[in-house]
């Protein structure tokens, strides 16, 4: 009981953390919102290869046209690193598809230790039935959360790439 409550609290202070950090606009804030270089204006991937621990740990980019050092928050700081190597979009789906057939047998077993142990199922199975019913249950559930990580995956990617379409109405606009 003792380290349920040990967790809980962790794991608010964690939240706490966050929702801090995203108001002030530090390093344990998450930015959804796209970023561009403050010098060159251009705008910056949303999924890259971090050039650094720094970009690793607090997120950043080094501007592939200017050098600049940019924060996860769109402010410039010090570049400390090579200018940031932009995947293309064939890379970035063989990369996500190569995270999810990891993530994909990891949650599963994790989820079946879990109905194991007894802290979301009944605790380990007592007839061969009940096993399968078990594993079968996990499948759904790894599933349904393997789903659900490939789309919070995909959803930044597709909106930071350009649209292939070349239909820009602002741009047809002031053409006219």
């Amino acid at each position: 009981m003792i380290f349920l409550l040990v967790l809980l609290f962790l794991l608010a202070l964690g939240a706490v953390l966050v929702a801090y950090g995203t108001a002030v606009r530090n390093g344990w804030g998450i930015n959804l919102d796209a970023v561009a270089c403050p010098r060159c204006k251009t705008p910056l991937p949303r999924l890259y290869l971090a050039r650094s621990v720094r970009q690793h740990l607090w997120g950043g980019w080094t501007c592939p046209v200017c050098g600049a050092g940019v924060d996860k928050w769109g402010r410039e700081i010090a570049p400390i690193a090579k200018r940031t190597v932009v995947m293309p979009a064939d890379e970035v789906r063989r990369v996500q598809t190569k995270r999810l057939i990891f993530i994909t047998p990891v949650l599963f077993c994790v989820l079946m230790a879990l109905d194991w142990t007894g802290l979301t199922g009944s605790g380990f199975p007592s007839s061969l039935a009940e096993a399968i019913f078990q594993v079968c249950a996990n499948i759904v559930w790894t599933a349904a959360l393997t789903g659900v990580s490939y789309f919070i995956m995909s959803c930044p990617f597709k909106r930071s790439l350009p649209k292939e379409n070349g239909d820009d109405s602002s741009a047809s606009r002031s053409s006219r």
